[in-house]
């Protein structure tokens, strides 16, 4: 766990200097800031696309080698984008953002090997632990930045270039530091617990994907992660283009952004603490009713009063947070070891595919219809499964669908 968690703060590390510089990078080299805005999005696209294949990785070899993996990727990805900058090539430096988004894929999939190494009870705990590290690394990485220009500059890099030097190096850190320290495997450790309260019976037949999916809580669990992250990414994307328009200035907009990344990870502990407490189906249903009232709260206050619009904003984040570390330990508890990791890596394709569609679709409908109307159609999106989750729950938890 310690390792786990070491790593995913040098992950994040890394990972932050997308948000902290892509955009200023993307417009020092095509002299516009036209298209500021891809950087992260291309970078999203690999995290969804690297998901489902080192996944795959996992379930054939294990999770140490496809976490390394990951983050190496990511290393080649921070380079080629220097590269970009340096020979002011736009397509070099989008195609390394892309690979970029591979750190991202790694550092979601750490949740479930943290799931692999703890029991059923103490499962939410662990995964609000992982995600917790990403915390930290969000904001050791930014605080790095001085460093990084000076090393830059003896390099010759320029300013934003320079702060990739800090993706290079974390992203290299937890590449080796899971190939070399993760041991045993957590794959290992999951299918020896699992062996180990089977009590000499049978192994169960391996089910297809029709089976799996056709168990109450697997489709609970996907509904969750998957509209939780289009709905916290629709809402909150456009939220700094919106107090823009209503004349607030830079640092204003900062706070904002800042409280609900803040609402996003710091309560991670306590999310896995209530989830293993009071249950799955029951988190889930309190991370979705705090996302209703997040959104209703941002939408609904004048666009003037910023501190309460950043309070809702921060209210969204939590209400993310537990229904992401719930829905990913009802997901886990749903599949035996040997079917976790690609069931678990199409989740995290889908959850990326969902958060660049969540951006899309905000835009235009802030552009179409305003702020407010996207906040409802938000709130109408977490309604349904809301009550969906809650008259199913009883079905999730019946004999034949006991926890793995």
């Amino acid at each position: 766990m310690a390792i786990l968690f070491i790593a995913q703060v040098a992950g994040s590390t890394g990972h932050s200097m997308s948000l902290a510089v892509g955009g200023i990078m993307a417009a020092e080299i095509s002299g516009s800031n036209l298209w500021s805005g891809l950087p992260v999005a291309v970078g999203a696209l690999g995290a969804a696309a690297a998901s489902w294949p080192l996944a795959r990785l996992m379930a054939r070899l294990g999770r140490r080698p496809g976490l390394a993996l990951g983050y190496g990727i990511a290393v080649i990805g921070a380079v080629l984008s220097i590269v970009g900058v340096v020979v002011r090539d736009f397509t070099i430096f989008l195609v390394g953002m892309t690979l970029f988004g591979a750190s991202q894929a790694s550092n979601l999939l750490a949740r479930y090997a943290a799931a692999d190494m703890s029991p059923a009870s103490e499962r939410g705990r662990a995964m609000g632990l992982i995600v917790w590290g990403s915390t930290v690394g969000s904001v050791l990485g930014p605080n790095l930045m001085g460093l990084a220009v000076h090393v830059g500059a003896w390099l010759g890099l320029s300013a934003a270039a320079s702060a990739f030097l800090i993706s290079v190096a974390s992203y290299a850190f937890a590449a080796l530091l899971v190939q070399a320290v993760l041991r045993p495997d957590p794959m290992q450790i999951a299918r020896r617990d699992h062996e180990a309260t089977a009590d000499g019976r049978r192994p169960a037949v391996p089910r297809t994907p029709g089976a799996i999916f056709s168990d109450i809580r697997v489709r609970i669990a996907y509904v969750t992660l998957v509209l939780g992250q289009l709905v916290m990414i629709g809402t909150t994307s456009t939220s700094p283009v919106y107090l823009h328009d209503q004349g607030h200035s830079v640092g204003t907009i900062g706070f904002a952004v800042s409280m609900h990344l803040g609402g996003m990870y710091i309560a991670s502990p306590l999310s896995g603490w209530v989830c293993d407490r009071i249950g799955r189906i029951p988190s889930i249903v309190a991370g979705a009713a705090g996302l209703v009232a997040a959104v209703a709260m941002a939408g609904l206050v004048p666009g003037q009063q910023s501190g309460i619009v950043a309070f809702g904003l921060f209210l969204n984040g939590i209400g993310w947070n537990l229904a992401f570390v719930a829905g990913s330990a009802l997901l886990t508890d749903a599949l035996a070891p040997s079917e976790r990791a690609s069931i678990q890596g199409f989740a995290d394709l889908a959850l990326g595919l969902a958060g660049a569609l969540g951006s899309t679709l905000g835009g235009m409908i802030l552009g179409a219809w305003g702020f407010a109307i996207l906040n409802a159609a938000g709130a109408l999106c977490v309604l349904g499964p809301l009550v969906a989750a809650w008259l199913v729950a009883p079905r999730a938890f019946r004999p034949e669908h006991s926890a793995s």
